[in-house]
C-alpha cells in the first residue's frame, strides 16, 4: 500500500519580494523566522489575488534517425523561467516597479483642488533601459511553523502587460510576470534561479 507523506503537501499563500539580494552559488536567499528576507533592499510586493506562481520550462529538442521510427535522445536547447502573480495594492509606489517603461514621481500641484493638491504619478513612454530585478516568493510551511518554501530569479524583468481595470463591483487587480534572465557568470545549474525548502 503507498505510504502518503501528509507533510510533503504544501498549501499556503506565496508572498512576493522585489529587490532580493543574490546568494553566492551554493547559498541560499537568507530569510528570518517570518519569512522575510533579511538582506538587500527588499520590498514586499502587497496582497495578492489567487496563487503565485513558479514557471519553470526547459525546452527539450528531440534527436531522431531514418532507422527508427521514435526519437533516440533529447537534448536540452533553452530554458524559460518565471514567477507570475496577480497583485490588488495599487497605489503607485508598489505600481512603479511593474511599468518597465515609466518614471515614479510625487510633488504638489497648486491648481489641483484644495486638500487634493499632493500627488504621486507615473509618467511613460519613449525608449528606456528595462529594470532588472532580484525576485523571490515565500510561502510559509503549513506543517512546521517557521519554516518555508522559498523560490527565486536572480535576475528578471517585468514582462506582462499592465492592465488596471477600474470597476464598481470588484477591486482593481492587476497580473505581473516576471520573466528570468540568465546570469552567464553563475555556474552551469545555477545560472537562472532555485527553489529551496527549509526542513
Amino acid at each position: 500500500m503507498a505510504n502518503v507523506d501528509a507533510t510533503n503537501i504544501h498549501q499556503g499563500p506565496g508572498d512576493l519580494w522585489l529587490d532580493v539580494a543574490v546568494p553566492t552559488t551554493g547559498n541560499r536567499l537568507v530569510i528570518d523566522s517570518s519569512g522575510n528576507p533579511t538582506s538587500g533592499t527588499a520590498l514586499f510586493a502587497g496582497a495578492t489575488e489567487g496563487a503565485s506562481t513558479m514557471v519553470l520550462t526547459p525546452k527539450l529538442t528531440e534527436i531522431t534517425a531514418d532507422q527508427v521510427t521514435g526519437p533516440v535522445d533529447v537534448v536540452l536547447t533553452g530554458e524559460a523561467a518565471s514567477i507570475e502573480v496577480t497583485l490588488k495594492e495599487s497605489d503607485l509606489a508598489k505600481l512603479k516597479n511593474y511599468v518597465v517603461n515609466g518614471s515614479f514621481s510625487t510633488g504638489t500641484d497648486s491648481s489641483l483642488p484644495t486638500g487634493s493638491q499632493t500627488y504621486e504619478e507615473i509618467s511613460f513612454g519613449g525608449l528606456m533601459t528595462i529594470p532588472k530585478t532580484s525576485v523571490a516568493v515565500i510561502s510559509a510551511r503549513r506543517d512546521s511553523p517557521g519554516k518555508f518554501v522559498v523560490t527565486q530569479l536572480y535576475q528578471a524583468y517585468q514582462a506582462e502587460a499592465v492592465q488596471l481595470p477600474f470597476q464598481r463591483a470588484k477591486e482593481t487587480t492587476y497580473k505581473i510576470k516576471f520573466e528570468g534572465l540568465a546570469d552567464p557568470a553563475r555556474p552551469v545549474g545555477d545560472q537562472v534561479g532555485k527553489i529551496y525548502r527549509q526542513t
